[in-house]
């Protein structure tokens, strides 16, 4: 019962279509019921009273009848289908709105197979819920209900003997029923796998031809889709064992008719048409009873789906503040912050305080995993931290409203994401109202104009997925000037000149100071050359601010620093 409240409320907001298409079944019920009520009026009438004079329309009516039947049907089908495919659409955009809103954190613990999955393929069966759970009930329900009236007014003794088997026949349907559940849940997690598998194949393509391991991949991928394959099977053998079951129980009844009634009409006790008008309404009883069969499977089927939906939607959105702030005017403060990722319960960071002036720029430097990502990432609010309180002017981080925090910043990291749109729309991703001057102008700064204006189209070049029609340095060209485009009061550079060769890295450099300027900027880097010049140097390691200062003063006083720079002019 819960599983059907659902899907009510589910399809309430899709019963124009709907009604209309239950209107057709309805007339679909009324033809069928129509055409067992006259089998008995036709044959008594030509061939007991011998009046064959109306055998010449015999044909003609039953063409009728059958040609309307199928008519509605095809009204019927149409508008459930229309219905299902509204209830498809608006359920794969609310979960797309409810994933962009979702935290960080989740993409982290949850692969992007599963949650594609889980949008696609199983929002996808819910469309099932008009054609095949409401059409079958609407249309199943009233045809057996009219044909078995007209069965039990022709021979009520006979209808209930053909009838006897069918809550055997219901029963066993609802174990099978709890089976295909069970089995969907486990071929659609298996599903979301290869999902994943596949998006890795494609995504990881150098990696995997790199490394020469397509063959491992490809036996990867052939043992998960035969696990699918074989979830499938055993869903497909039980949705047909419940169709076996209902063909032996219309095989019983009807023999059972054949028998009985047979012997009635050889007695005299009804006539050839009656006998004919009751088998035919008991056989056609039995078609939607075997459909209401299939259905209860099917809505199994959906059941194991909206589970796998309300994962998502139960995933809490981002939590945001009230306050509307529009600059930094003084400070972000760090106060005893520690954090560990969900998936890890080992500290990244641990109890950390530091200040950093607005207008001041901050470099971080340190090992590798040492929590420099994670320090900047805190900041934007993808992670809250799991220890302490972040300030901005002395405001609480979590009492700021999310959406006008991420306005004042602007990131440009070493993991580059561009979309597969032309290059004018990922520059103007950072600044939806700029014009095509500004946008230009952007890409000038980033000394990207002179190779988009190579580019087949210009600014108007597709660039692919995740940009991969441009090299790396374009790329990263792109993505610095999707940040002077949004020209935030506060930046954060991760990595932000990686990619780029010594000559492009010199050239963005200088557009990098000079958007530094006047504005506070937090610098992760490998190079010596993007952090030397840094107002403040901040050691991290292990999580924990090990040192502060500037280039010349921790060169002298930090170990670790000078370790660091050593390493640095290697890479310079």
């Amino acid at each position: 019962m819960r599983t059907i409240k659902k899907i009510i409320n589910l399809s309430k907001p899709y019963w124009k279509p709907g009604i209309l298409g239950i209107i057709f079944g309805l007339a679909v019920s009324g033809v069928a019921g129509a055409i067992a009520w006259l089998i008995k009026p036709a044959l008594d009438i030509i061939f007991i009273e011998k009046k064959y004079e109306y055998l010449t329309f015999l044909p003609i009516g039953v063409f009728a009848l059958f040609s309307t039947k199928g008519l509605l049907q095809f009204g019927q089908t149409y508008f459930m289908r229309i219905a299902g495919m509204q209830l498809v659409r608006d359920i794969q955009n609310k979960l797309h709105r409810h994933i962009l809103n979702m935290p960080v954190g989740y993409f982290h613990q949850e692969s992007s197979g599963i949650v594609i999955s889980r949008v696609i393929n199983d929002v996808r069966m819910l469309g099932g819920i008009f054609s095949e759970i409401i059409k079958t009930i609407m249309l199943s329900i009233p045809t057996i209900i009219i044909l078995m009236a007209i069965a039990l007014y022709r021979k009520w003794d006979l209808t209930l003997l053909s009838i006897m088997l069918l809550p055997l026949a219901a029963y066993s349907a609802r174990k099978i029923g709890k089976k295909i559940k069970k089995k969907t849940l486990s071929a659609q997690s298996k599903l979301a796998s290869l999902t994943q598998r596949l998006s890795e194949s494609i995504t990881g393509a150098k990696v995997i031809k790199v490394f020469n391991r397509e063959q491992y991949r490809d036996i990867k991928f052939v043992e998960e889709n035969r696990a699918v394959y074989r979830e499938n099977v055993k869903i497909i053998k039980l949705k047909e064992l419940t169709k076996v079951l209902i063909d032996i129980t219309t095989g019983i009844a009807i023999g059972l008719i054949l028998w009985y009634g047979g012997s009635q009409v050889k007695n005299g006790l009804i006539t050839s048409g009656d006998f004919a008008s009751i088998i035919a309404a008991i056989y056609m009883i039995f078609t939607p009873a075997k459909k209401l069969g299939e259905s209860y499977t099917f809505l199994q089927e959906i059941k194991a789906a909206l589970e796998r939906i309300e994962t998502v939607f139960h995933v809490d959105p981002e939590k945001s503040g009230e306050l509307k702030i529009k600059d930094i005017k003084d400070a972000i403060r760090f106060e005893n912050i520690s954090f560990s990722y969900q998936s890890n319960k080992v500290p990244v960071l641990k109890n950390v305080n530091f200040e950093i002036k607005a207008g001041e720029v901050i470099a971080l430097v340190g090992p590798s995993g040492a929590g420099k990502t994670t320090f900047a990432d805190l900041i934007p609010r993808f992670y809250d931290p799991t220890d302490g309180l972040i300030k901005i002017d002395g405001i609480n981080l979590n009492g700021i409203n999310i959406k006008s925090l991420r306005e004042l910043i602007g990131i440009v990291s070493q993991d580059i994401m561009l979309f597969n749109d032309t290059v004018k729309e990922n520059i103007a991703f950072g600044n939806q109202n700029a014009t095509f001057d500004e946008i230009k102008k952007a890409a000038e700064m980033a000394y990207a104009s002179e190779f988009i204006e190579k580019l087949p189209e210009g600014y108007n070049t597709i660039i692919g997925e995740r940009g991969l029609k441009l090299s790396g340095g374009q790329r990263q060209r792109i993505a610095i000037a999707r940040a002077i485009l949004k020209n935030p009061p506060l930046l954060i550079l991760d990595e932000a000149t990686s990619s780029l060769d010594t000559v492009s890295e010199s050239l963005v450099q200088k557009a990098l100071e000079g958007l530094m300027k006047n504005r506070t900027t937090i610098v992760i880097a490998h190079r010596l050359s993007t952090i030397k010049n840094a107002d403040r140097i901040v050691v991290i390691e292990d999580g924990r601010i090990s040192d502060v200062g500037t280039h010349e003063k921790l060169l002298s006083t930090c170990a670790t620093y000078s370790k660091l720079c050593r390493d640095f002019v290697c890479l310079d």
